[in-house]
């Protein structure tokens, strides 16, 4: 019976050419480029002249693999154009993905869109021309889709929240609170994007009050960066509640969440929570009703008190 653990002998010369093929696979490279990579791979680890990775080039030409020559506009990179295998999508799978660049259209923010071209680029190498086609044609026909526009009119303010959020830039925002009838100001560090139903929030960490928060984006009324401060940390401010009843005797602690013992009275126990993710949070809180106190701090406290009476206005029986 044959050895199975014996280690498959390839030539060295082929493993440099697919090597080659893999890389140019991820993204264009110049000779400089595939050269240091050539030296870094444990297999290889060398140099060459530029005369054999030609000749590694011209060896995958030959089988077929379209490389585009370099030019100067380019950097003298070598492209890898179409490859001589086709994969076999499906009707669905097109659709699929026309769905994906729709739906990161959608989002407004840059890194999505360029990271979907990226993918499809490297998918069109493999892809049939009347496949490709089709594509762009189903994206062409859902670019007035009500889903695709939904946050097109904050398009310029996302990409700018997404631009500081890459650069981890301190930002000042002033934004409008309908439900209070008042206007806010906070110095932060910007977080995320958290895209719901009914819009966009912006995750944010408060630098003043010490504490994660979110505000609807079409409720801000204006953004500027700030000048940085070196060394300057983060740290979560606890938000702390009471549980009682059965829930406190079953409650088991989420991440980041430190619980009391049980009050030798009462039974209640204290939960203090270091959360990212203050909506999240209070919607959680606000499962647990009448066995639930939020206690700490006073920010949270108010917002869970909205919270309520936005419940109970929903909820009015009319006398």
């Amino acid at each position: 019976m044959p050895d199975m653990k014996k280690k498959l002998k390839i030539s060295s010369t082929a493993y440099r050419v697919l090597l080659l093929l893999k890389k140019l696979n991820e993204k264009s490279l110049n000779i400089s480029e595939l050269n240091y990579i050539f030296s870094q791979d444990p297999e290889v680890a060398r140099f060459f002249s530029k005369d054999v990775i030609l000749k590694y080039i011209s060896t995958l030409r030959t089988a077929g693999y379209d490389i585009l020559k370099p030019t100067a506009s380019d950097g003298y990179c070598y492209m890898l154009n179409k490859a001589p295998v086709e994969v076999d999508f499906s009707d669905q799978d097109i659709e699929t993905l026309a769905s994906l660049k729709n739906y990161a259209l959608a989002l407004q923010q840059n890194r999505f869109i360029k990271s979907y071209s990226s993918f499809i680029e490297k998918l069109k190498r493999y892809m049939p021309e009347q496949k490709y086609n089709r594509l762009k044609e189903l994206i062409d026909s859902m670019q007035n889709d009500e889903i695709i526009n939904k946050f097109k009119k904050y398009s310029d303010l996302i990409q700018k929240i997404e631009q500081y959020i890459a650069e981890n830039q301190r930002v000042e925002i002033k934004y409008t609170l309908p439900e209070e009838n008042s206007k806010k100001l906070v110095i932060t560090k910007l977080y995320r994007f958290k895209y719901l139903a009914n819009g966009v929030r912006i995750v944010y960490y408060d630098l003043m009050a010490g504490q994660v928060d979110s505000v609807k984006i079409e409720d801000i009324t204006s953004i500027k960066q700030l000048p940085s401060i070196s060394g300057e940390g983060q740290s979560l401010c606890p938000v702390v509640f009471r549980l009682k009843g059965k829930l406190a005797k079953t409650y088991r602690p989420y991440e980041r969440e430190k619980v009391s013992e049980p009050d030798l009275k009462t039974g209640e126990i204290t939960v203090t929570a270091y959360s990212e993710d203050i909506d999240s949070l209070l919607q959680r809180l606000f499962k647990y009703a009448e066995n639930c106190e939020l206690v700490y701090p006073k920010l949270m406290r108010i917002k869970m008190k909205n919270l309520i009476l936005e419940a109970l206005n929903n909820h009015k029986v009319c006398s």
